[in-house]
């Protein structure tokens, strides 16, 4: 496992890969800058993006309708969307969060299932000083703001927690970073 601290917490991340009940597997996962995945978002297929908002050191998990399980906003994009498009329609969509600007912060690479494929996700990050009002939907039924150093419930996709820890940890070393230079 791997740490970082955070104001007195240590956020733990798991060693790769990751696999969830369904079999889908997180085998990479690289940080980038906003315009090395604008250039990716260009040169490859990057089929979906998932946003992690957080707030307070938490970030914002949904309930999905349909899978029965935490995880964060996010889906495929539309035709002659970017990822970045997608992502703010996706976080608008599926928490009421508008009006923001997600900046990339990574790349995932997965091995999914159903059907058997590999896939790059485009990872946004939004950083909010207030707690937004949420709005419950059809594909929402709750929301959670998550600590990344609890574990990992049984209700909740491991995928999209490390995603979530790996942002959040990347932020708090950039922070130290700049703190220290």
């Amino acid at each position: 496992m791997h740490l970082a601290r955070c104001r007195g917490c240590m956020v733990l991340m798991a060693p790769l890969p990751i696999r969830d009940c369904a079999g889908n597997t997180l085998v990479g996962f690289r940080v980038v800058t906003d315009v090395e995945l604008e250039r990716l978002d260009d040169r490859v297929t990057v089929p979906a993006a998932v946003v992690v908002v957080e707030h307070a050191h938490a970030a914002l998990m949904m309930f999905d309708s349909w899978r029965k399980q935490w995880e964060l906003p996010g889906g495929a994009r539309e035709p002659g969307e970017t990822s970045r498009q997608a992502a703010a329609r996706e976080l608008r969509e599926e928490t009421g969060v508008h009006g923001v600007e997600p900046e990339g912060v990574a790349v995932a690479e997965f091995d999914l299932t159903n059907p058997d494929r590999h896939e790059l996700l485009a990872i946004y990050r939004v950083r909010l000083q207030a707690a937004p009002r949420l709005l419950v939907n059809d594909e929402a039924l709750d929301f959670l703001w998550w600590p990344p150093p609890n574990p990992v419930g049984e209700d909740m996709n491991p995928l999209d927690a490390e995603i979530a820890r790996r942002v959040i940890r990347s932020s708090i070393e950039r922070n130290d970073h700049a703190r220290t230079t």
